[in-house]
């Protein structure tokens, strides 16, 4: 996938699960012309493909389909999410990655050809790792501490610390996503993410945007 040096600009969230990606990128969409590229939303649209399903059939078996026919992603991810899942982690990510990269692309390129658009901010947990880091021009660490990350998924998914600890074991570390990362915000409860975001655009991106 190539860089987007001298079109509008794409920004990349990433951070630990819950530290408010997505939250982040709602909230600049109600100051900004911003297009959001959600690679989990994606991640959901592709499951419901035929092809899809019957890849991940083949691989995992019946076990991780619901009754209607749909892949459970709970089972799914007891499967793949874990430090022993490796392999079977693997395996999904051959299925899933490069579709969710297509379609990402594409979301890019329309975005960039939509009239007004002043940026695009693509919220992908795996921005780092599955390589989709040169769809952006610049990537910013979201920063939230794990008590309150776990009260988030808590709550909103019902996962326990063991289960966010699993989940995180199967990303890189955070401290490196951080030391990867072109910049930081703070997204805990006093902290004032977007603030700090459009103040990081008004400087960073308008470098970018005059090439």
């Amino acid at each position: 996938m190539a860089g987007s040096s001298g079109c509008i600009p794409v920004i990349g969230l990433i951070g630990g699960i819950g530290s408010g990606k997505s939250h982040l990128a709602r909230q600049l969409a109600l100051r900004r012309r911003v297009v959001v590229v959600n690679a989990d939303q994606i991640g959901h649209e592709i499951l419901m493909q035929l092809q899809v399903r019957s890849e991940i059939r083949r691989e995992f078996g019946d076990t991780v389909f619901a009754a209607d026919g749909e892949v459970d992603r709970r089972r799914l991810g007891a499967r793949v999410f874990g430090p022993e899942s490796s392999e079977s982690r693997k395996k999904l990510d051959a299925i899933m990655h490069p579709r969710i990269a297509a379609v990402m692309e594409q979301e890019i390129a329309q975005a960039r050809k939509t009239p007004g658009v002043e940026l695009v901010v693509v919220d992908a947990a795996l921005l780092l790792e599955a390589g989709w880091r040169t769809q952006c021009d610049l990537v910013v660490f979201v920063n939230c501490a794990f008590e309150e990350r776990l009260s988030r998924v808590a709550s909103t998914r019902g996962w326990s610390a063991d289960e966010l600890r699993r989940r995180e074991a199967s990303q890189w570390p955070l401290e490196r996503k951080r030391a990867e990362a072109d910049a930081e915000v703070d997204n805990s409860s006093t902290g004032r993410a977007v603030e700090e975001l459009e103040q990081l655009l008004n400087v960073r991106l308008t470098r970018v945007s005059a090439g």
